[in-house]
């Protein structure tokens, strides 16, 4: 199977630069005003296989990366990705 590993770098970037990223990415939980109600709030990675190697490195099928790097980099973030091969086995054990 085609896969990418992407990693990407907030540096020079404000903690809420980084953060808005991360959730983007990743991702969260999000809850009203008083905590009453909780949503789960997708990020690009959640529709797409993939393998989380560090924070801000991970593999993903081809089909779905060139998204990714797009909201990364439209957000301010610098991205390295490589194209690899990898076995479909290892992709559904993330």
């Amino acid at each position: 199977m085609k896969a990418e590993i992407i990693t990407y770098t907030t540096q020079g970037m404000t903690n809420s630069e980084r953060s808005i990223i991360s959730k983007r990415v990743f991702g969260y939980r999000d809850t009203t005003k008083e905590s009453r109600y909780t949503y789960q709030r997708k990020g690009v990675l959640e529709p797409v296989p993939h393998l989380v190697i560090t924070k801000k490195t991970f593999v993903v099928i081809s089909t779905g990366a060139d998204r990714i790097k797009k909201v990364i980099k439209g957000l301010g973030g610098a991205v390295k990705s490589w194209r690899i091969e990898i076995d479909e086995d290892e992709m559904k054990k993330g």
